[in-house]
């Protein structure tokens, strides 16, 4: 790649990737920015019929719990409109009829519209096996004609009120009930739930003569016997344009071309299908090209070298996906993933005001970290609130000292400081640990990974908040306690593991402190790199698993795409940073950490990158900014698991595209990517940190667990529970 190339990944507009898709926001109950406004299926991100007409029963059920009877005295007043007669669309409307409420369900379209635009014969597979159907609306592995017929009977037998090719225009809130609007007339609703998917809403080129010769453009195959002998041009690189193209070549002229470098977005054993009919020469494939112009009976692209190519057509199919109606949704309110609005501006600076001011007091009065709190109070009024508060959130340890030990506690300033940030920092690790797993044990197919996941960080955090708060006060004293937050965070995480050793203290603290420094950066770390990648990150490290805990929540919002991973490079010029200062400091300086070079890193890094810009970034960018951009720990445990390290994720062939392993990653792997291929990614490939969660959000149990047979052996729990995955 060269230098103008990396500048403009770096800098140059963030591309549409099919891997991430924007979605609207919502939460936990599908609720959308407007309150009473709902998203399910595609659109509020699940894939599936069968989940989606789980997802619709769930609405359902939930809106006559909150609703109540419908209004007696307004007949008109709907409870709820379902705009969409999809899978979710008809499991909601199906399960509302059931329960007596008022409802009605319009589609611009038809019944089932994505369904419709399948090929003919299509096999509809009653995926994920494990979840059972919880609608009365039929779902069994068939065809795609066996489907639409039974729908559409069963919609009719049970009087379902569905009103087909009425499109909505509009939804407002008005007198405290919702008003939607269609091209037929209005109507009244306590709640709506948008169901309407992205099959309508196919994605255009953009090329000249689209609009002129919209007539013979085509965004979907339902029959491929319709075309024989004809000149078919495909533009797309997905499966969906695969699948015509193999579809298609055998009896026409195909013309396939896609802007992508590399068959990278369909599955694998299409790829391989294209392929040999490419060698068989009955398609024509075009790679690193697009499509300029669309006239009365020709097509012209431009081919990966630059030049145009006109070929003679009867026939466009453009397949390069299907985007949101945005315009719709901006009009009525709704807000994306990642949209920047007033409010949200206010909240960005609300948290780091917060994060600085906890950050800053926690290492008053030291400057600059403390400015600009010590302009507004004294060293003495700050001293004497930080006693009365530490006298009380130190008393179930301060029996154990004796007197002597008291008075040096309680005559510490920076302890009390210290101890009072550690003690808020793992209450809230262990109580949101505990919110995360219940959130990931109800999603996952098999939750004891994930459960020891999250035992396993936060035992490690309560238990050296216990060792250095306590266990290191009474047997080194105050004046070393703190070295034993290095025990838990290795260089380069925390620089200061090597610094600050003078001829006066005792040999036992120099010697074994300086030996476990130099155990877990260089023998540690690289055991666990071979045998686990990057776990530390998310297993044991205190810093990865407050992203883990607190962070968990936004992890969806985590920096997706090509662009945000072409920034990971800052980690090793972090890495290299902290080895400077390092280096300069112990051998310059003689440890003495006063020095510009470790002043600088420790406040521009220690300060600023590890505490007060990652975590006020959490709500509006995911947990693991600090993790996956800057910490130097990350970079020399990559460094190493991609030298040497033998876990991977492997895939198999079940990949639906649905983009929900992609989504829920917080380093922003593109994790659809391998899946789609049946490709396993390591650290070789990625920066992975076997989270695991790409694993529990598949639908299908596409993603794996694996160690190559030749790597060293796991600890026993280690070994059951990554045989369990595998199973």
């Amino acid at each position: 790649m060269t230098f103008s190339t990396q500048i403009r990944t770096l800098f140059g507009p963030k591309q549409p990737d099919p891997s991430y898709p924007v979605l609207p926001e919502v939460d936990e109950n599908r609720e959308s920015s407007i309150s009473g406004l709902y998203l399910t299926g595609d659109i509020g991100g699940t894939p599936l019929i069968k989940l989606g007409l789980n997802e619709g029963v769930d609405l359902a059920n939930r809106l006559r719990a909150e609703l109540g009877p419908p209004v007696e005295s307004d007949p008109e007043l709907l409870d709820v409109v379902v705009v969409g007669a999809g899978s979710s669309g008809l499991g909601a409307a199906m399960r509302a009829h059931e329960l007596g409420m008022r409802y009605l369900v319009l589609d611009s379209d038809r019944i089932a519209t994505t369904v419709h635009n399948m090929y003919k014969g299509k096999i509809l597979f009653a995926e994920p096996d494990r979840v059972p159907n919880r609608s009365t609306m039929w779902f069994e592995e068939c065809t795609r004609e066996e489907l639409l017929e039974r729908w559409r009977r069963q919609v009719s037998d049970a009087g379902l009120a569905v009103h087909e090719h009425e499109n909505v225009t509009d939804i407002q809130q008005r007198d405290g009930h919702f008003v939607v609007e269609s091209a037929r007339r209005a109507y009244r609703a306590r709640r709506v739930i948008l169901a309407v998917g992205m099959a309508g809403n196919p994605r255009k080129a953009g090329a000249t003569g689209e609009a002129e010769h919209a007539d013979r453009i085509k965004h979907h195959l339902a029959d491929p016997d319709r075309y024989t002998g004809k000149r078919i041009f495909i533009y797309g690189g997905g499966d969906v344009a695969a699948e015509a193209a193999l579809a298609l070549c055998k009896t026409n002229e195909v013309t396939m071309v896609t802007v992508d470098a590399a068959l990278t977005f369909p599955r694998k054993r299409n790829v391989t299908a294209l392929l040999a009919e490419q060698a068989a020469g009955r398609l024509d494939l075009h790679l690193s090209s697009t499509l300029e112009r669309v006239e009365t009976a020709s097509v012209t692209f431009r081919d990966a070298a630059g030049r145009e190519q006109t070929v003679p057509n009867d026939v466009v199919f453009e397949m390069i996906g299907a985007e949101l109606p945005l315009p719709f949704f901006r009009r009525i309110g709704i807000r994306l993933e990642g949209d920047w609005y007033v409010r949200r501006w206010v909240y960005l600076g609300l948290a780091f005001l917060f994060t600085y001011s906890l950050y800053g007091l926690k290492k008053f009065p030291e400057l600059p970290y403390a400015w600009p709190f010590n302009h507004f109070f004294s060293l003495e009024s700050f001293s004497g609130v930080v006693q009365r508060l530490f006298g009380i959130a130190f008393l179930p340890f301060s029996w154990i000292f004796d007197e002597q030990a008291r008075q040096d506690i309680y005559g510490t300033l920076w302890f009390q400081q210290g101890y009072l940030y550690s003690l808020l920092y793992t209450v809230a690790f262990a109580a949101l640990g505990y919110q995360a797993f219940y959130r990931w044990s109800s999603i996952a197919r098999d939750n004891r990974y994930q459960k020891w996941r999250f035992i396993s960080l936060t035992s490690f955090q309560v238990g050296f908040f216990l060792i250095a708060n306590v266990v290191a006060v009474q047997a080194l004293t105050v004046q070393y306690s703190w070295r034993a937050w290095g025990l838990s965070q290795p260089w380069p995480l925390s620089i200061s593991t090597f610094n600050w050793f003078s001829t006066s203290d005792p040999k036992f603290i120099v010697y074994g402190f300086i030996g476990a420094g130099l155990f877990l950066t260089f023998i540690a770390i690289p055991w666990a790199s071979r045998n686990h990648g990057k776990r530390f990150c998310t297993w044991i490290c205190g810093c990865g698993g407050l992203a883990e805990t607190l962070g968990d929540r936004w992890r969806h919002l985590a920096p997706k795409g090509k662009r945000s991973r072409s920034w990971e490079f800052q980690g090793a010029v972090v890495l290299v940073a902290a080895t400077i200062a390092t280096v300069v400091t112990v051998g310059m300086f003689k440890t003495r950490a006063d020095n510009i070079w470790m002043q600088s890193y420790q406040y521009m890094v220690e300060f600023w990158l590890i505490a007060v810009i990652p975590i006020a970034l959490y709500p509006f960018f995911g947990g693991k900014v600090w993790c996956r951009y800057w910490c130097p720990l990350a970079a020399w445990n990559q460094v190493l698991a991609r030298w040497y390290g033998r876990l991977t994720i492997k895939s198999n062939e079940h990949c639906i595209s649905c983009t929900m392993c992609s989504r829920y990653c917080q380093v922003g792997v593109d994790v659809m990517a391998f899946a789609k291929s049946g490709a396993s990614f390591d650290n070789r490939n990625s920066g992975c940190i076997q989270c695991g969660i790409c694993i529990d959000v598949c639908p299908m149990d596409v993603l794996s667990f694996d160690h190559s047979s030749s790597a060293s052996p796991l600890p026993p729990v280690m070994a059951k529970l990554e045989a369990v995955k595998a199973a």
